[in-house]
């Protein structure tokens, strides 16, 4: 399946599952029906500047609603610690939580939510398997079909970059064992195999530990030993999550802006002026905004119409060059609201 044909399921997906949920929330006239007061509360796996879309997309629908919104969370990532910051949500008695399901950890935490009468959400990232124990769906992005993309992008740049036909594409995996993470490097294997596939190229793949979610001058120098080792062997540098350490790298060295194919997924403002100013080619938007406004309403559903919410794909959408004044222009309209809301 080509990227482009996967990023425009992704979308098809996501208005389908924009149906649904103006569907089950019961949206007649543009308001929502008064009901009680509530209180959501979003707890991410590990606080951080990361969620801001999210976050606004959830306080959007908050309101909307007449619900108060909170976050909480720890900024120092484990399973332990986002069990226990899920367990004190729970012990402060909302009506609604929307979180994370990334390892069969949370499902305890999850169990107690629900007998405790809260109405538990899965977004962002969550296991299948868990998630159909507790009956519950998932909003976010299909990690696997947006590595495909994203693999197929490290094809398509190295060859129009480098001009060859035969190289190594190596990606680094920022959090080796989370199941997001670990899809999306699966799923870029198979885009760059997709690509060879396509082009007639020989390119091979290769995955290691960057670190490029923690210290930013540790993953540098882990990929400044990835350019040293591989030499011109190397056409694509891809992350999964953060390019950041790719492209310092290449500074560092004294390479130019496009000497070699750098991508990698999401797409925050750093992200985007790394685009803009020649560093990187590609990046793959999850949607998180709707992610957190489609958690809300999903739980609203529940809650007003006893209706189970639905799964929900966002995300997959490609972001090069040739859109990005488009996302640069939507980035700006949720940053002014994030600043009016206190998020940063």
């Amino acid at each position: 399946m080509s990227e482009t044909l996967v990023s425009t399921r992704r979308q098809l997906l996501v208005g389908a599952g924009l149906a649904a949920v103006v569907s089950q929330v019961g949206f007649s006239t543009g308001a929502l029906a008064a009901g009680p007061k509530r209180k959501l509360i979003w707890v991410p796996q590990a606080l951080g500047d990361w969620d801001t879309a999210l976050q606004v997309g959830a306080k959007e629908f908050c309101d909307m609603a007449g619900w108060d919104y909170q976050r909480i969370g720890n900024p120092n990532y484990s399973v332990e610690n986002h069990v226990e910051q899920v367990n004190n949500a729970i012990a402060s008695k909302p009506d609604i939580i929307l979180t994370q399901l990334e390892s069969p950890g949370l499902l305890p935490a999850f169990e107690r939510g629900i007998a405790e009468g809260v109405t538990m959400v899965i977004i962002n990232q969550g296991r299948e398997e868990e998630a159909k124990k507790l009956h519950l769906g998932i909003i976010g992005q299909d990690e696997y079909d947006s590595g495909i993309v994203n693999g197929y992008q490290a094809g398509t740049f190295a060859e129009k970059l480098t001009g060859k036909k035969a190289g190594v594409v190596v990606l680094g995996n920022g959090n080796p064992g989370s199941i997001a993470i670990d899809k999306r490097q699966a799923g870029s294997e198979q885009g760059v195999k997709n690509y060879n596939a396509d082009h007639g190229t020989t390119y091979t793949f290769e995955a290691f530990p960057d670190g490029e979610f923690g210290e930013l001058t540790e993953s540098i120098q882990k990929w400044t030993a990835q350019f040293n080792e591989k030499g011109d062997d190397l056409v694509a540098a891809v992350g999964t999550g953060n390019p950041t350490p790719i492209y310092q790298a290449m500074q560092e060295l004294g390479m130019k802006p496009g000497k070699i194919a750098c991508g990698s997924f999401d797409i925050p403002p750093a992200h985007q002026k790394a685009i803009m100013d020649g560093w990187v080619q590609w990046g793959i938007d999850q949607q998180m905004l709707y992610q957190g406004f489609f958690g809300a309403a999903a739980a609203y559903g529940v809650i007003e119409n006893q209706h189970p919410y639905p799964s929900i794909h966002t995300g997959g959408e490609l972001v090069t060059a040739e859109n990005l004044k488009m996302i640069a222009d939507r980035s700006e309209v949720w940053l002014a609201k994030a600043k009016a809301y206190g998020f940063m």
